[in-house]
């Protein structure tokens, strides 16, 4: 089995250095080989995974709605004259949560429909209302941008309900979110059903009953004590809560919330309802890595310490340079280890309608350049 402190070990031989280090030296920094490798191992991790399309990093998740546009089967509320915080921006009609596990998103998959038999055939169309799609046109086109949300930060319990075991997750109700516009010399008043909801995690239970929760954070590796919980365009009445589902069986627990200051969120907008997103998850556990990526995150972890501690800015770059090489080697073994279709269709075809296939080259969100490597000291 291989640790983090295995890594680290790994690139201090990497560039010769005759040290190792102790899992207690590893874990309380107690040297400055230490010091230096927790520092930057697992921002380079992160980066790394960004760089190429891992197969052990792929998932595929079902992306929480934060809002749509009026009119949507999600939003039926009428809409007001003039666009405001709490739609989609114009030319996009949903917008998700950015997963919190996210690294870099890949592509947007359509949700299937059942159209004979119950048996799923179809993709769920692009655009509410139309005709579903097909497998054969260019990957769904999205946006990674930032809104402005307040958060809950902190969730007491009201009433505690029944049913209840430690672990389960409690999703809030939909919230809503209530306006006034003045435009073409017309006041009116709009209450609209956006915003996605914070979750909780039972973590005290007596007989049923939930006696105290936690708030999931939807935004990674918040600093400890700060809790970013849910969506809201809006605060809302923090007073009982009600719950809208929950991974259990539990009922009836509700809860008084907490809200913070307005604050940024990255979401993902775009014109699929019920979107999937594949995207390159977080992996923390070396032993899901595929090989090629704990060789090029020893290699680039190696770079960076040896100019810290040494400062041989040629060993560090002979690093770089094997990093770059194992980067470049991981994105063909990846691509060998799937089908992977890149014909690409004559613009003259293309214009008519016809993709060739499943045709990702044409996508503005699908590319085989994972964009570049790492740069020379």
């Amino acid at each position: 089995m291989t640790a983090n402190l295995d890594i680290a070990n790994r690139a201090l031989q990497f560039f010769g250095s005759r040290t190792n280090m102790s899992s207690a030296e590893f874990t309380n920094q107690t040297s400055n080989e230490a010091v230096q490798a927790q520092l930057i191992m697992f921002k380079l991790r992160d980066e790394l995974n960004r760089m190429a399309p891992w197969n052990c990093a792929k998932k595929y998740a079902n992306l929480t709605l934060i809002t749509s546009q009026p009119g949507t089967p999600e939003n039926s509320a009428a809409g007001p004259p003039l666009w405001v915080p709490g739609i989609p921006p114009p030319q996009w009609s949903y917008e998700y949560q950015y997963p919190s596990d996210c690294v870099r998103p890949r592509n947007l998959l359509p949700q299937y429909t059942s159209l004979a038999g119950g048996t799923p055939i179809y993709p769920l169309g692009t655009v509410t209302g139309f005709s579903p799609i097909g497998w054969t046109g260019p990957a769904l086109k999205f946006e990674v941008a930032s809104d402005q949300f307040f958060p809950v930060t902190a969730a007491a319990v009201n009433t505690g309900g029944s049913g209840y075991v430690l672990g389960d997750t409690i999703t809030l109700v939909q919230p809503s979110f209530t306006f006034t516009q003045t435009a073409f010399q017309q006041t009116a008043s709009f209450t609209m059903p956006v915003g996605a909801p914070a979750i909780l995690t039972v973590i005290g239970v007596a007989g049923g009953a939930v006696t105290s929760v936690s708030v999931v954070n939807q935004i990674f590796d918040e600093p400890a004590g700060t809790v970013v919980g849910g969506s809201y365009f809006s605060t809302q009445n923090p007073n009982n809560v009600a719950q809208g589902s929950t991974s259990g069986s539990g009922t009836g627990a509700t809860f008084n919330l907490t809200f913070g200051s307005q604050g940024s969120q990255r979401v993902i907008i775009c014109n699929q309802e019920a979107a999937i997103l594949c995207y390159n998850t977080r992996v923390t556990d070396p032993n899901v890595m595929d090989e090629f990526f704990q060789d090029a995150w020893v290699a680039v972890l190696a770079a960076r310490l040896v100019f810290q501690l040494s400062g041989d800015k040629a060993l560090a770059n002979q690093a770089i340079t094997q990093t770059n090489r194992l980067i470049a080697e991981a994105r063909i073994a990846d691509g060998n280890e799937g089908i992977t279709i890149n014909d690409v269709t004559p613009d003259w075809m293309r214009t008519r309608g016809n993709f060739g296939g499943p045709n990702w080259e044409y996508s503005p969100n699908m590319s085989f350049d994972w964009g570049s490597f790492y740069s020379p000291y």
